[in-house]
């Protein structure tokens, strides 16, 4: 503190000489050694010294309340994100945090405090909030200065968020080809705070499963699917009235998402016995067609080798509802594998005619 007070005086004589740029010099170093420095009566010994002093110190010291012309207030921010477990558990109660605001608006890092929290899950999410946030800064004789600030928050559980809107809204982003914004939403949706039914349930999971679809996680999704498909049986199992759009999801998802068989082919000729679907890929149904409700069979003709496989020049579509299917029709077909047909006891080569279905939902 002795060469703080050798900065000081030295800043007072260099400003009775007159050399205003060399107190100001002084006084920065003094502030520099010890920044909550204050200086009183200034003023008594010289008009203008205190402005001085002011000048310097004002962007590396800390105002408190009582010292601000205006205070810094709260301008813009997101609210805070409520931790899950303390959602489900309904804890709330105050908060109180201290900090201090910089001359730009923002909350300093390193000076923030959270003083009382009513469970330690909440420190981090307030610390985010206020990192986050804008402030007007605090003002002394007009200019922006660093200021401390306290704040005191109420902390309410939120209100349960529809899980059927969460769905919708899923819904929504996949045919916005935003698969991991609908994944979000439908965690909300399956979230117990907010108390969706078994129905809602069935719903929530078969989106879950079209979202991780559309992300190629299949296996994730086959779980989803499957967990959706128990779920929807049971219910109507047990005579629950379901909304139309879930039992046209539930059927659309059977049909184009699960590994049953394709209808059966058609073949083109006489065989003896005709040929049988193995295995085929999954169908992707396009986005742009399910947000239109757009279904239907696409045939598709191929020709199949004595092994069964068919052989990828003679696929070609011969009836469609929609041009928009017949691209992934062919990928299917193509990728397809038959128990080859028989005439007279042995395996032939022939043409079958696929039917492959897409039910809007």
């Amino acid at each position: 503190m002795d060469t703080v007070h050798v900065f000081v005086w030295r800043a007072i004589l260099e400003h009775l000489r007159g050399s205003d740029s060399l107190a100001r010099e002084d006084f920065h170093a003094a502030v520099g050694l010890y920044p909550p420095l204050r200086v009183n009566g200034l003023e008594q010994v010289a008009p203008g010294l205190d402005t001085l002093f002011e000048s310097v110190s004002r962007g590396t010291r800390v105002y408190s309340a009582s010292q601000l012309d205006e205070p810094a207030t709260w301008q813009a921010g997101r609210s805070l994100t409520y931790p899950p477990v303390l959602r489900r558990r309904h804890v709330g109660g105050q908060a109180l945090v201290s900090a201090v605001v910089d001359t730009t608006g923002h909350v300093e890092a390193e000076y923030l405090r959270v003083l009382d929290v009513p469970d330690s899950g909440f420190i981090a999410p307030l610390r985010d909030m206020l990192i986050a946030a804008t402030f007007k800064p605090g003002r002394v004789k007009g200019h922006a200065v660093r200021s401390s600030i306290d704040l005191s928050f109420t902390l309410t559980p939120p209100a349960p968020k529809s899980p059927t809107i969460l769905v919708g809204a899923a819904r929504d982003q996949l045919r916005a080809r935003r698969a991991d914004s609908a994944l979000a939403l439908i965690g909300e949706a399956l979230d117990s705070a907010n108390g969706a039914t078994a129905g809602k349930r069935v719903y929530a999971l078969l989106v879950q499963g079209l979202a991780l679809h559309a992300k190629q996680h299949d296996s994730l999704a086959a779980v989803s699917f499957e967990a959706g498909l128990a779920g929807y049986h049971d219910l109507t199992a047990r005579g629950t009235d379901l909304a139309p759009f879930l039992k046209r999801l539930a059927d659309s998802i059977r049909i184009s998402h699960r590994a049953a068989p394709l209808e059966t082919p058609i073949v083109v000729g006489t065989v003896d016995e005709p040929p049988a679907l193995l295995t085929r890929p999954p169908i992707r149904y396009a986005p742009e067609m399910q947000s239109l409700r757009i279904g239907g069979t696409v045939i598709v003709e191929a020709t199949l080798d004595t092994t069964g496989r068919v052989l990828p020049a003679t696929v070609k579509v011969v009836q469609t509802p929609n041009p928009l299917f017949d691209a992934e029709s062919k990928r299917v077909v193509q990728a397809a594998v038959y128990r080859p047909a028989r005439v007279h006891g042995r395996v032939a080569r022939v043409t079958i005619r696929q039917p492959i279905t897409f039910v809007a939902y």
